[in-house]
């Protein structure tokens, strides 16, 4: 192994170190086609999640090439461009923190809430609903939505930190992830999540409202890795029409609650991967050894 459990770097940065140096050892050359995820999953034994987020580390900086449909490539090194390492929360486990905290978030604001704040939850919701409609991103109009939930609940540091949380999943790693998988189908069924989260909030049912917000929370994991797979893993993918794509609201980062996969069916509730029969088999992966788990 050549990382260690004392690493502070996050798992995706220690996967994407290990991709590049196979990259750099020859093992894959310019324009060759990447393993898949699940192979490159069971060689690092982490999660499917965590190569994600790796390979799109990666594209990030260059290195690499997503070709929806089709895989990830590697990229011809740019001598004029020296990328520096993303460092940000992954993806997934501000999807976990945000399904922790705002489920509960939801029942403290089922139980304070005023009318003043559903007035503000119902138009936020409709903002969300019209600018779905218009095939426009509703990204702002999601945040604006959590954010008077959170207000609700009467406490400032819980409405500050959603805006925080909210506002990391529009860095570089989340924003270019969610970038290819926006689509008007995948809001128009976070905003049914959304409704039932407003419905028992509205009926100042705490259990059942943070319920609602669990269970968005857990389908916006699912979507994003879904998508992920039927855009990047052609054997997998869907033989149906491709789902119309949103614009991109203009002056902000595009992320999606849409996000998320087969691979959270191939994890552990811990977040691990479920082992597979096809490893990779490069000599210089058998060499590398794999990187701790999530």
């Amino acid at each position: 192994m050549i990382t260690h459990a004392s690493d502070s770097r996050r798992v995706y940065q220690q996967i994407a170190d290990q991709v590049l140096q196979l990259i750099r050892a020859g093992e894959f050359a310019v324009n060759s086609r990447l393993p898949s995820e699940r192979d490159l999953a069971e060689q690092f034994k982490v999660s499917r999640p965590s190569v994600r987020e790796a390979l799109i580390a990666l594209e990030v900086m260059g290195f690499v090439q997503i070709k929806m449909g089709s895989g990830v490539y590697v990229c011809k090194p740019n001598a004029r461009k020296q990328p520096a390492p993303v460092k940000e929360f992954a993806p997934f486990e501000l999807i976990q923190a945000r399904a922790l905290i705002e489920a509960e978030i939801a029942a403290q604001a089922a139980m304070n809430r005023t009318d003043a704040h559903l007035q503000e939850l119902e138009q936020r919701l409709q903002d969300m609903s019209t600018r779905s409609a218009q095939q426009k991103n509703p990204l702002a109009a999601d945040r604006e939505f959590h954010a008077v939930l959170a207000r609700a609940t009467g406490n400032q540091v819980l409405a500050s930190l959603v805006e925080q949380l909210f506002d990391a999943r529009m860095g570089v790693l989340f924003s270019r992830l969610a970038n290819y998988f926006d689509t008007q189908a995948t809001w128009e069924q976070a905003i049914k999540e959304h409704r039932a989260v407003l419905r028992a909030v509205k009926a100042q049912d705490p259990e059942r409202a943070r319920a609602a917000m669990r269970h968005h929370m857990e389908r916006a994991y699912k979507r994003f890795s879904v998508s992920w797979l039927k855009q990047t893993e052609p054997q997998q993918a869907s033989t149906g029409h491709a789902s119309t794509r949103l614009a991109a609201t203009p002056g902000r980062a595009t992320g999606s609650r849409a996000e998320t996969s087969q691979a959270a069916s191939q994890t552990t509730k811990a977040g691990r991967s479920t082992p597979l029969s096809t490893p990779l088999s490069t000599p210089a992966n058998r060499k590398a050894g794999g990187v701790v788990k999530r």
